[in-house]
């Protein structure tokens, strides 16, 4: 694990290369940011389509009523390579927490959290002794193919959402990935460019101590994020 950057005051902000944000987290952190589906239901595919759609098949094995109109992706992620299934294959969340109400949609494709908004569970399992301060689910936007108003706007509420309710609750810092680049399909320019306006935003009111520590598996990813995070903050 190698810390490449601080930026911000008393390095608030910083960015980390990790084999895996999730098991090995950048150091201090006490919670981290899970991208989700709308569903909390982590994931139940062994791979799925990045950039969507989100499968609506309740459990692996069954047959979709969708195959008609579903287009095929360009790639598929493998559950192992996001947060989420990372999470999910630890048994990382804490049932009950998710046991929240139904928003719309019905038992069979039930929506718990709309895009952009985000709820802080416990964390269980190989997870518990990690994540002192538990998981913040957040649910960010599928890429629509050109960087609209709407989709930087749903993005930039994942963010401060997280960053707001975990300052709520005390974390001293915050590990988290480049949300919507990976499942959600988003080009990492994009993604690298909501991550640092969003967290220069947060720093811009937020009156405690607690840090934000970005984790890239890639280089050339680290290095967009790099260069971004250096567009909006003073570099130490």
């Amino acid at each position: 694990m190698i810390r490449l950057g601080k930026y911000a005051v008393a390095g608030r902000i910083q960015l980390w290369i990790t084999p895996c944000a999730v098991t090995m987290p950048p150091p201090h952190s006490d919670i981290i940011s899970v991208p989700t589906n709308e569903r909390l239901c982590g994931t139940q595919f062994s791979h799925f389509p990045v950039g969507g759609p989100t499968p609506q098949q309740p459990y692996i094995g069954s047959q979709s009523d969708q195959s008609d109109s579903i287009v095929e992706p360009s790639w598929m992620l493998y559950q192992c390579e996001s947060i989420d299934g990372v999470v999910t294959e630890l048994n990382g969340v804490d049932k009950r927490d998710i046991d929240v109400p139904i928003i719309r949609g019905d038992a069979r494709y039930p929506i718990k959290c709309e895009v952009g908004e985000t709820l802080i569970v416990s964390a269980s399992g190989g997870l518990k002794n990690v994540f002192e301060k538990g998981l913040a689910l957040t649910v960010p936007p599928f890429w629509p193919g050109s960087a609209t108003s709407e989709w930087r706007r749903l993005l930039n509420n994942s963010y401060m959402n997280t960053f707001n309710a975990v300052s709520e609750a005390n974390a001293r810092a915050i590990t988290t990935p480049l949300i919507g680049a990976g499942a959600r399909g988003a080009p990492v320019e994009h993604a690298a460019e909501v991550a640092a306006s969003a967290s220069a935003e947060f720093l811009s009111y937020d009156v405690s101590e607690m840090k934000i520590l970005f984790a890239c598996q890639d280089d050339d990813v680290a290095d967009i994020l790099d260069a971004a995070l250096r567009e909006c903050h003073e570099y130490e």
